[in-house]
């Protein structure tokens, strides 16, 4: 068994689909905890000075991919972070690898209404970009289930939980205790 704390574990890799809340979630994570936040689609925009949008229409998903794989190269030694991937990060199995290197591997889930509701609000979705969002964002959620569970350490489903509900039970799952719970002294033993 894989101890969370050996040095290479230290990290917390955040995936699932479009609109599980990894960035959201892993901002409060990391500050939750004292690490690092980053955000892999960041990371590239920043790089590349274009938005993830402007990558995908202007040069197709593949080089995106590949721009993302460099990235989650570069962060594998990398300590004390709190890693938002981008949705499609667990597509190839290099990435997958290399997810594991960077961490423990949190799945966040939630039912596909809540999913295709959040991510609908955020116009910056290249793959919903098309005639029939709905038809695709199940495909691409179907077809890409049976993948996070095989990349993920932990499972987290948050479906009808707040962002806030959320990351509690992923610092119980992990076996943090929040500076909120510690200053308020809630026992949760």
């Amino acid at each position: 068994m894989i101890s969370f704390m050996e040095p290479r574990h230290s990290n917390i890799v955040l995936i699932g689909f479009m609109g599980c809340g990894k960035s959201s979630i892993g901002r409060r994570l990391a500050s939750s905890i004292g690490y690092t936040f980053t955000d892999s689609d960041d990371l590239i925009t920043e790089r590349h000075g274009r938005s993830i949008s402007e990558i995908f229409a202007s040069q197709g998903e593949e080089i995106f991919r590949n721009l993302e794989t460099e990235e989650l190269r570069g962060l594998t030694e990398h300590q004390n972070i709190v890693l938002a991937t981008g949705g499609g990060a667990i597509l190839r199995k290099e990435n997958r690898e290399l997810l594991h290197l960077i961490g423990r591997v949190v799945w966040l889930h939630a039912n596909p209404e809540t999913l295709f509701t959040r991510a609908s609000r955020n116009r910056k979705r290249p793959l919903l970009e098309v005639e029939n969002p709905r038809s695709t964002f199940n495909s691409l959620l179907e077809s890409r289930l049976p993948v996070y569970e095989e990349a993920a350490d932990l499972k987290i489903d948050a479906t009808g939980l707040s962002h806030e509900q959320t990351l509690e039970e992923i610092l119980d799952r992990l076996g943090f205790r929040s500076d909120a719970r510690r200053s308020s002294g809630t026992n949760t033993d």
